[in-house]
């Protein structure tokens, strides 16, 4: 009988283990393919009044964008700007009303005062869209927004680099810590949910280290829009520039941070007047403050061929 019962229980256990062998890679490839395709979903933002107790020059509250909302000062012109260019985007970029509290991606809103205006961006509902991510999703929104996908391409920090024109035809993403690798792991879809999430997973692995390798240092004379301030923690964007007759600059500057929220353009306050412009005089010292952080000369870029 024991012989018999033996002989029953092979069959099991030959059918069991021929069970594990399909599960295993099955959950595998399934968990496998989760990972390579993250899915984007707008988080629901507050806005709601600041109450801001102190004037900002230049300010035209009224103005709904970023060229009528923040006017050159005194004796500056806005530098101009060519049809379809990346300035004439960024002023043209609609704005939250103002004396606005800064919205953040979990629904709550922070009382971050050294602000001038804030951008009318979506964030993830996962808080990946931080400094680096910003303006990562500034440069890319623009391409896609012209048509020019094939500009769309990012390096991870690991310095793989993560293409939007492939990810469109099906590539994919598979990251493990330092480690990445395109996989065939989609279906062709140029939908603008699937470019979201593509701007998802290069905000995932993607960051200021990542952008310090795809720009090079340059003179802060030479700063134009699209150009950013960046070290190991921390980047700002040129959002504008204005020139006045004596060939001198000044410069609107934006920003995210930790936890992610919307993209808002600096303040800083000399003396008792709070400008949301800084001269090229500020920029082209040894050492400076931009908001909270404090950069070198040095970290002063151009991300690519610039715009």
């Amino acid at each position: 009988m024991a012989k018999n019962k033996d002989t029953a229980e092979k069959p099991k256990k030959r059918g069991l283990r021929i069970l594990l062998l399909i599960i295993l890679p099955a959950a595998l490839l399934t968990a496998v393919y989760i990972r390579c395709n993250p899915k984007w979903k707008a988080a629901e933002l507050t806005v709601e009044p600041a109450g801001r107790f102190f004037d900002i020059e230049c300010l035209e509250p009224e103005g709904a964008t970023l060229e009528t909302r923040i006017v050159p000062p005194e004796g500056f012109a806005r530098v101009p700007a060519a049809e379809g260019s990346f300035a004439e985007y960024l002023r043209s970029y609609p704005l939250l009303p103002d004396d606005t509290k800064l919205p953040v991606y979990d629904g709550s809103t922070s009382d971050f005062s050294d602000l001038a205006a804030i951008f009318d961006i979506s964030l993830g509902d996962e808080g990946y869209q931080q400094c680096a991510d910003s303006v990562i999703r500034l440069y890319s929104d623009y391409f896609y927004e012209n048509g020019q996908y094939d500009r769309i391409s990012f390096m991870f920090s690991n310095g793989d680099e993560c293409s939007y024109d492939h990810w469109r035809k099906g590539k994919r993403f598979f990251a493990l810590g330092s480690f990445s690798a395109e996989l065939p792991a989609g279906l062709p879809d140029d939908s603008e949910q699937q470019y979201r999430n593509y701007l998802k997973e290069v905000m995932r692995y993607a960051g200021t280290l990542s952008l310090q390798k795809e720009s090079e240092v340059i003179p802060a004379e030479e700063l134009r829009v699209g150009d950013i301030i960046c070290n190991d923690v921390h980047v700002v964007l040129i959002a504008d520039e204005a020139v006045n007759e004596k060939g001198e600059k000044c410069y609107l500057i934006g920003q995210s941070f930790i936890p992610a929220v919307c993209f808002h353009i600096l303040t800083h306050t000399e003396g008792n007047v709070t400008s949301p412009w800084f001269t090229e005089e500020q920029l082209s010292q040894d050492s400076f403050a931009v908001g909270s952080f404090r950069f070198e000369k040095n970290n002063i870029r151009r991300w690519k061929e610039g715009f």
